[in-house]
């Protein structure tokens, strides 16, 4: 079968969750022999260095739009990867608000992104961003035409939704929206003139949902919709019951961006109450503002010389794994998680885990008893009771934990995919 995944972006250097999911999926794929191929832009690439930003040095934005938009290719691990630079469709558009919007959101138009899906003739096209990306893969299916030994005569189509869109918080998606507040929309004309209609996911032949609450929405709407929980390698990060107790002076890590969804905030509160511990915060940063905000408290706090920003690193990395093997323990205190792929990380590094009940996040957790303390979203009692619960109880979570990862494994999860797929009519 071949394959088509479609995202956002695809960086290696500035990671994310849908990032993860995506290639760990892709990577399952190829090795069951299908045949995957990635299509993403250069946001955050680290060859695109002033790529994304060519656009602003038009007269006349809309240019932008025909000017010549090759592929940046590179394979990794045998998967061929195929980069096209993004444009913004707002104006002005300064280069700051450009690298802004390439960590996160955005909504652009990628120039060349179909020609190329054209051209290779996928069995399916399997996207991962929404807004016009998404429209952009429907009008691709609709308008290919598979060679005569092909069993159908347009690939199918597939979106998974990532981002816990049926639980985002009010205040949260205004803020998504904010760094264009006030700024031309001139895509908008675009989107009329090509009558994009924007029934998305409706429109895509199945749904893939990482969170429970988008499956519950979708499952009595459209006849294909999938639940699929993200995955882990248990076997990389080879977590063990440990027999030794736990110090006093210990550490908390937090792996996620830095981004008010994912609240770390009350970790470095959490530390003020709690003078023996540190905190350790691994992640992008989607949202510069929330980490000058999270200097700022740990400074007000006294606490800013036992909070660490590590910063992004590598699934998989020797880095990220050091990470987890000098944890105590794995805390994540989001205001909404559509899943929590890192608490599966943390289980099967043979951390205890503390985690807000909220979500997916909380099905997890629950999904698994013994394995994690949760707590209210918000509630700072609370988080303390649910991080001390866990460091008295550490021993019993942790070997709940790893049973509870080998539950998830990409290799299980890619296959039913694929046959998610085959069975879409």
């Amino acid at each position: 079968m071949r394959i088509a995944h479609v995202l956002r972006r695809l960086s290696f250097d500035d990671w994310g969750g849908t990032e993860q999911v995506v290639w760990n999926l892709a990577k399952a794929q190829k090795a069951a022999g299908h045949d995957v191929r990635l299509f993403a832009t250069t946001a955050l690439w680290r060859f695109s260095a002033t790529k994304n930003t060519e656009s602003t040095k038009s007269l006349c934005p809309l240019c932008s739009l025909w000017q010549k938009n090759e592929p940046r290719t590179e394979t990794v691990e045998g998967i061929e990867i195929l980069r096209f630079r993004p444009i913004y469709p707002w104006w002005p558009m300064p280069k700051k608000l450009v690298a802004e919007l390439d960590r996160k959101g955005g909504n652009p138009f990628v120039p060349g992104l179909g020609k190329a899906l054209v051209e290779w003739r996928p069995d399916v096209i399997h996207c991962h961003a929404m807004a016009r990306i998404a429209e952009l893969c429907l009008r691709v299916a609709h308008s290919t035409t598979q060679p005569p030994n092909h069993q159908t005569t347009e690939p199918q189509t597939v979106i998974s939704l990532h981002g816990g869109g049926a639980n985002v918080p009010t205040v949260e998606a205004k803020s998504l929206k904010a760094p264009t507040r006030g700024r031309l929309p001139w895509g908008k004309l675009l989107d009329y003139a090509f009558g994009w209609t924007r029934r998305i996911p409706e429109d895509f032949g199945g749904i893939v949902c990482v969170g429970e609450d988008e499956y519950e929405r979708y499952r009595a709407k459209h006849p294909h919709v999938m639940f699929l929980p993200n995955g882990v390698d248990t076997a990389l990060f080879g977590g063990q019951v440990a027999t030794a107790d736990k110090p006093n002076h210990l550490t908390i890590l937090c792996v996620a961006r830095i981004d008010r969804q994912k609240n770390q905030l009350a970790l470095v509160e959490h530390l003020s109450r709690h003078p023996g511990r540190k905190l350790r915060l691994v992640g992008p940063v989607t949202q510069p503002d929330y980490r000058e905000e999270l200097e700022r408290r740990a400074a007000e706090l006294g606490v800013a010389d036992r909070v660490a920003f590590v910063g992004a690193l590598k699934p998989g990395s020797p880095e990220l794994l050091a990470e987890y093997r000098a944890a105590d323990i794995f805390v994540l205190p989001s205001r909404h998680e559509p899943f929590g792929i890192v608490v599966l990380e943390a289980w099967a590094a043979g951390l205890p885990v503390a985690a807000s009940d909220v979500g997916g996040l909380g099905r997890l957790c629950a999904a698994h008893p013994g394995a994690a303390e949760v707590f209210p979203s918000g509630d700072s009692a609370a988080l303390d009771a649910a991080v001390d619960a866990a460091l008295g109880n550490a021993h019993r979570l942790v070997e709940a934990g790893l049973a509870a990862a080998h539950e998830y494994d990409w290799a299980v999860l890619a296959a039913r995919l694929v046959d998610f797929y085959a069975n879409i009519c």
